[in-house]
């Protein structure tokens, strides 16, 4: 029994004046006619063959089940060779695109194509990179555009006016996705940095989804309009979480991550609901999950790495709205656990204090710790206070020392701010000894022991490049390429 046939206008928008044409049954090739309509008793419009299969092809694409699709595009293929009326090369050329599209999206959610490099050049310069595949899908696209604007002058069927039309949209389709791998090898390439210009990133992203704003807004290109938006809008809030965390903005953190963990949670889910048969060498069969792409798994893992840095940031703020206790249990879930790190070495390495201090030297945002009203008004800390501790481990920040790690900070100033150095000082006055590192710009990590100790000593120094480099999530940026460590 055949479906009724949606509207097949898109939406209205000053940058598609023109309506794309609609779909009628071509040669007579209907799935069959539908019942009555409810309202006026009438019968509906049949769907045509064409349109049944574009739809069923553009859904299993838009739950990124991009195997089926492909199998079920290359065998709609087969059977269309033996259609035999002219105007079905049109079809068969389309649907032999769409096969290539369907593996295309599958190579670029794998990331597979990330890194590759020839000699000196970019990975855009390789034969199988995913440029090529993409360019030379952009011309099968291009070409059937082209076909369909010759033949609307003479007596084209409305079956390729709307393959034009989907084909043009597309094209564009596939052109976003270049700019998208690109960016993925952008931030790839960010992971041998001291330090993420995450605001940068964000603004780039933001410009090149402007671009194709509403550009592949067809009712049938619906489900893959809506599969490139969610990882878009995941994409875009985690790098705003990223960027705002280091500002130490409380809400805007927040609701990024709740954002990003809301959307993936949605994206999730299209795999859950999705089957794959397993069958058994001996006989049997087993059905389990579709098993997540590359791209999906990382951006859940930079997700849980940004909810481990907020947590160990906003630890003071989120204590506030808990136990002691359950604090610690429910910190001790992230990944890595700061909190449970540093206090582990406290009590292995007999250490008075560890603390990260945020420098609000010209924030004009900063109101101290968790929310507050954005019209509250706060006077400017100035002196000591200007370098709160926002973390303070195992007690509040040690006042006593506070003149001297300012100072050390201050003289210091230059080697902290290369992002990679660990500073030693020991004051033989209070014979004390002080440990800085600074992960980013405006935190800076000390650890103080009421001793001696040496400036060589590897767990002090190993502890402080590790726990430095963690915050940066710089490797973390590296891990997009299937099979590296970070």
């Amino acid at each position: 029994r055949c479906r009724p046939l949606p509207s097949l206008s898109p939406v209205a928008g000053p940058s598609h004046p023109s309506p794309p044409p609609p779909l009628r049954p071509a040669g007579g090739r209907a799935v069959g006619m539908s019942e009555p309509g409810p309202v006026t008793g009438e019968p509906a419009v049949p769907v045509p063959l064409e349109q049944a299969v574009l739809e069923t092809f553009f859904s299993q694409l838009g739950v990124f089940s991009h195997d089926r699709a492909k199998d079920y595009v290359e065998r709609e293929r087969e059977g269309s060779r033996a259609a035999g009326p002219a105007w079905a090369s049109g079809w068969a050329a389309l649907l032999a695109a769409l096969g290539h599209l369907a593996a295309a999206e599958k190579a670029y959610h794998g990331m597979g194509f990330l890194g590759q490099k020839l000699g000196g050049q970019s990975f855009f310069s390789r034969k199988d990179s995913i440029r090529t595949i993409y360019t030379s899908l952009q011309n099968e696209l291009r070409k059937l555009v082209t076909a369909g604007r010759s033949g609307a002058a003479g007596n084209s069927s409305h079956l390729e006016e709307l393959l034009s039309h989907l084909s043009e949209q597309l094209s564009d389709f596939v052109q976003a996705r270049m700019e998208i791998a690109e960016f993925y090898e952008k931030m790839y390439s960010l992971s041998s940095q001291k330090s993420i210009q995450s605001v940068e990133l964000v603004h780039s992203l933001e410009c090149i989804l402007q671009k194709y704003s509403s550009r592949f807004h067809h009712p049938i290109l619906s489900p893959l309009e809506s599969s490139f938006q969610l990882e878009a809008d995941v994409l875009t809030q985690l790098l705003k979480a990223q960027a705002v965390i280091s500002e130490w903005r409380f809400l805007p953190s927040l609701l990024n991550l709740h954002g990003a963990h809301t959307k993936l949670h949605i994206w999730g889910q299209m795999f859950e609901k999705q089957r794959e048969t397993r069958k058994h060498l001996f006989g049997g069969q087993t059905q389990k999950a579709l098993q997540p792409p590359h791209l999906f798994q990382w951006l859940t893992r930079l997700k849980n790495a940004l909810l481990s840095k907020f947590s160990f940031y906003f630890h003071e703020a989120l204590s506030r709205q808990t136990g002691p206790s359950e604090m610690k249990a429910l910190t001790a879930k992230t990944n890595p656990d700061y909190c449970g790190k540093i206090s582990s070495f406290i009590r292995k390495y007999d250490a008075q204090n560890v603390s990260l201090i945020f420098d609000n030297r010209g924030s004009e945002t900063f109101q101290g710790h968790g929310y507050h009203h954005p019209h509250s008004y706060r006077e400017a800390p100035k002196g000591v206070d200007q370098y709160p501790a926002v973390v303070s481990l195992p007690s509040d920040r040690p006042l006593i020392h506070w003149p001297n790690v300012i100072m050390i900070m201050s003289d210091r100033a230059a080697e902290l701010n290369t992002l990679d150095k660990v500073v030693h000082f020991y004051d033989d006055k209070v014979q004390c000894t002080y440990f800085l590192t600074r992960p980013e710009p405006q935190f800076t990590i000390v650890v103080i022991f009421d001793s001696r100790k040496s400036e060589k000593d590897s767990h002090f120094i190993s502890f402080l490049n590790e726990l430095s480099t963690s915050l940066k999530n710089s490797k973390h940026f590296a891990s997009l390429k299937p099979g590296s460590k970070g």
